[in-house]
C-alpha cells in the first residue's frame, strides 16, 4: 500500500524543513557570533540623536577707535605649545609558562599573542561544546584560527589532563 500523491507532498515538505532546522542548527554552532548579532538586530536601543549645532555668537561691534586705544593683549598672537603626545602603555607582560586551554579563562586566553577577546571566547566556547581539547592542534576547528596562527601559539598554551 503506498502513499497518495498529497500525503507524498506533505512528507516530502516536512522532511525538507527537518533539513532546513538541522542546517540552521550547525550554522548556529559555527558561527556563533554571526548567530548572536541576528537575534539582536531588531532589539538593539536606536542611536542617541544628534544634538542641535551650536549657535553662532553674536559678532562684536567693531570700530577703528576701540582698535588704536587698545594695547595689545599678549593673548592676541598665543604661542604655539609643543605637543606631547601620550607614551603609548607597554604591552602586558607574557608568562613564560604556557597556558592550560583546557582550564583558562576568557580573560587569561585573550591575553595570548594575537588573541582577542572575541577569539577567546570561540575558543571557550568551542572547549565547552566538545568537553576539552586533546592537543593543541584541536584549536584548527576554531573559527579564525589557521594553521599558521595554532602554529604560532602553540609554543603559549598547552593541554593538561582533566582535574
Amino acid at each position: 500500500m503506498g502513499y497518495s500523491r498529497p500525503q507524498l507532498k506533505l512528507l516530502v515538505l516536512l522532511a525538507a524543513i527537518l533539513l532546513a532546522g538541522l542546517s540552521v542548527r550547525e550554522w548556529r554552532a559555527d558561527f556563533p557570533d554571526a548567530a548572536e548579532r541576528l537575534e539582536r538586530f531588531d532589539r538593539e536601543d536606536p542611536p542617541p540623536p544628534i544634538p542641535p549645532a551650536p549657535r553662532p555668537r553674536a559678532a562684536a561691534r567693531w570700530s577703528p577707535a576701540r582698535v588704536e586705544a587698545a594695547p595689545p593683549s599678549p593673548r592676541a598672537f598665543p604661542v604655539p605649545r609643543a605637543r606631547i603626545s601620550p607614551t603609548p602603555a607597554p604591552p602586558p607582560p607574557v608568562d613564560p609558562r604556557p597556558l592550560d586551554i583546557n582550564h583558562a579563562t576568557v580573560e587569561q586566553i585573550a591575553r595570548l599573542p594575537g588573541v582577542g577577546p572575541s577569539l577567546a571566547r570561540r575558543i571557550v566556547d568551542e572547549r565547552d561544546r566538545i568537553g576539552r581539547f586533546d592537543s593543541p592542534d584541536g584549536l584548527r576547528g576554531i573559527l579564525g584560527l589557521g594553521r599558521k596562527k595554532v602554529t604560532a601559539l602553540r609554543e603559549y598554551v598547552t593541554v593538561g589532563e582533566k582535574p
